[in-house]
């Protein structure tokens, strides 16, 4: 199955995940994961990789990138259909769209790759669990944040760091933050090589977000983009990052946004900052578990 890319707010995830979702509701509980991915509101399809306005990024640059891979045999660059991140020897971050309805054996994560279709970089791990954000799960699409436990440790790389729950100090509008991820590069004629890209962003203020998008959440969402630069499908669930004082620091998730690199209409983010984002996982005994996996 092949969806076009459309102009609407819908998520970035790839095609390669809604192929999986399809196939799977041949045998059972995904069927529905397959009728909401391609719904006008939900996740955006395409077939590969890249980042609009982006640059091709080195080998190692980004040792704790991860990617989301449908099971299978094939080429991974055609398997990857999300991004994420390393934030323990464990643990990926990603967005709850990039999972919602699929269970652990359907996935594997690669992480530290840059060229997807060199196995023989990074470190490929089946995942044990995983787990959306409880109040995503309940409906409140704001909260796009799920965790894939891994079955084995990563080693012998550092996991990109968190800010701190409740600042802001990294989130100044106008400062130039960075996304990576294998998401699509061209609106018109799509483009897909299987090498990592990244593209400097500025960061929006909460104003400028809520002009685009009237259901914006300010205490958990942050925006960044311009015309011409900015995440796509198949970015969705990859990092937003800054580094500062020789440190990386993830600030944002990739969640949605109205087309690509559109004038006025920049990329929403689900915020690691937000201290609404990790209290609230006190309410569910899956909150609870994202906690535990999380150590916060």
């Amino acid at each position: 199955m092949s969806v076009s890319p459309t102009r609407h707010r819908l998520r970035r995830i790839t095609s390669a995940g809604l192929v999986a979702s399809a196939a799977l509701a041949l045998v059972g509980s995904a069927v529905t994961t397959a009728t909401a991915q391609t719904a006008p509101d939900e996740e955006r399809a395409r077939p590969g990789a890249k980042i609009i306005g982006g640059v091709e990024q080195s080998n190692g640059a980004h040792p704790w990138m991860a990617a989301l891979l449908s099971k299978g045999s094939g080429n991974p660059a055609d398997r990857q259909f999300c991004g994420g991140s390393l934030v323990s020897d464990t643990v990926v971050l990603t967005a709850a769209h990039c999972v919602t309805g699929t269970k652990p054996k359907q996935v594997e994560v690669t992480v530290g790759r840059t060229v997807l279709s060199d196995k023989r970089q990074g470190q490929l791990r089946n995942v044990r669990s995983i787990v959306s954000h409880p109040r995503y799960v309940k409906g409140n699409e704001a909260y796009d944040l799920a965790l894939l436990e891994l079955a084995k440790p990563v080693t012998g790389t550092a996991a990109v760091k968190m800010p701190t729950a409740g600042t802001d100090a990294l989130l100044r509008p106008g400062a130039q933050a960075t996304v990576i991820g294998w998401g699509n590069t061209d609106t018109e004629v799509p483009s897909f090589p299987d090498r990592l890209r990244g593209v400097n962003v500025p960061l929006l203020s909460h104003a400028e977000c809520t002009a685009t998008y009237p259901g914006y959440n300010k205490a958990v969402n942050v925006c960044a983009g311009v015309e011409s630069k900015d995440s796509c499908q198949g970015d969705s669930g990859g990092p937003l990052f800054r580094k500062v004082a020789g440190r990386t620091y993830q600030i944002g998730i990739v969640s949605y946004g109205e087309g690509c690199g559109e004038q006025g209409a920049p990329g929403v983010y689900t915020s690691t900052s937000s201290k609404k984002l990790w209290d609230t996982l006190a309410e569910s005994p899956e909150g609870k578990r994202m906690k535990q996996l999380l150590r916060r």
